[in-house]
């Protein structure tokens, strides 16, 4: 299923309410007129309402199902919130991909969403922007779509340091990196 945006917010005010607090979205009693039968409205509320609504992808987003798709959990309370969907992505500040507090969404660039990525399990070095090369330990960093060389330095503690100063320069999230 595909990840959309073309439910109207009314619709999703009717299916569910938004525990701000703890960033949860719930399902409601749903109208018999979202139904084809009483027998089926009955049968889904008795089994869902008021229960958490979605369930985490292989990417670790909550996404709901609805009408044979899927919704981003994340898409959905921006929507429910502010009264639009996001004119583009939405960041999880804190990095975890659950974490659906108002508070840790932010509307982002692509470009925006790279610069608050986690340390991948891939790293060799253990830093973002820092690969182990045959002279030492060369950083770089992404600057509009470019890799820039900051140079290669004996200690990787230098070259990460570099790489964090050129990060706090071209306006890298203070998270991005994290473990």
């Amino acid at each position: 299923m595909k990840c959309n945006d073309n439910i109207p917010i009314d619709f999703w005010r009717e299916c569910l309410s938004y525990d701000a607090e703890n960033g949860v979205l719930y399902w409601k009693a749903r109208p018999l007129e979202h139904f084809m039968t009483s027998q089926s409205c009955a049968t889904w509320n008795k089994r869902f309402a008021g229960k958490p609504a979605g369930s985490p992808n292989n990417q670790q987003y909550i996404h709901i199902g609805m009408r044979n798709k899927l919704y981003k959990a994340h898409r959905i309370i921006w929507a429910l919130y502010y009264g639009e969907y996001p004119h583009s992505l939405i960041d999880h500040v804190n990095g975890n991909r659950q974490d659906n507090r108002i508070e840790n969404l932010r509307v982002v660039s692509s470009s925006e969403n790279c610069q608050n990525q986690k340390l991948r399990i891939t790293s060799t070095s253990g830093c973002v922007g820092v690969a182990k090369c045959n002279s030492g330990f060369r950083s770089y960093i992404q600057v509009n779509g470019r890799r820039v060389h900051l140079g290669v330095y004996q200690s990787v503690e230098e070259a990460f340091a570099v790489r964090k100063e050129a990060e706090s320069r071209y306006g890298y999230h203070e998270n991005h990196g994290r473990k």
